[in-house]
């Protein structure tokens, strides 16, 4: 319910998007973008990708400092956190989280 109404109002062309009526919402790995995307089933079998952040970003948009920025070479980079995310290595350091088992020293 609550994917159909931001589709409903924050969607350009909603009324196309949605056609005869939807069945149902997938997430499904997008062929064009490398990534995983919403689609909708419409009730006659056809089915049809939409972007729920572009229809977030219709009902509230981001304020100008939040947007992405054309320095970012294709990088997300929002506002003056210009990409980085948590740092290097991740996990939980030490040993690359296989753990030591049964060795012996």
């Amino acid at each position: 319910m609550v994917l159909l109404e931001l589709l409903k109002k924050g969607h350009a062309d909603a009324g196309k998007k949605i056609g005869a009526g939807i069945q149902a919402f997938q997430v499904r790995f997008h062929p064009t973008f490398k990534s995983k995307c919403f689609f909708i089933v419409r009730v006659d079998g056809s089915v049809d990708d939409f972007s729920f952040r572009k229809c977030v970003d219709n009902i509230l948009p981001l304020p100008d400092n939040m947007k992405l920025t054309s320095e970012s070479n294709g990088k997300k980079a929002w506002g003056p956190h210009k990409g980085g995310g948590r740092g290097g290595g991740g996990g939980r350091g030490g040993r690359g989280g296989h753990g030591h088992g049964n060795r012996r020293r």
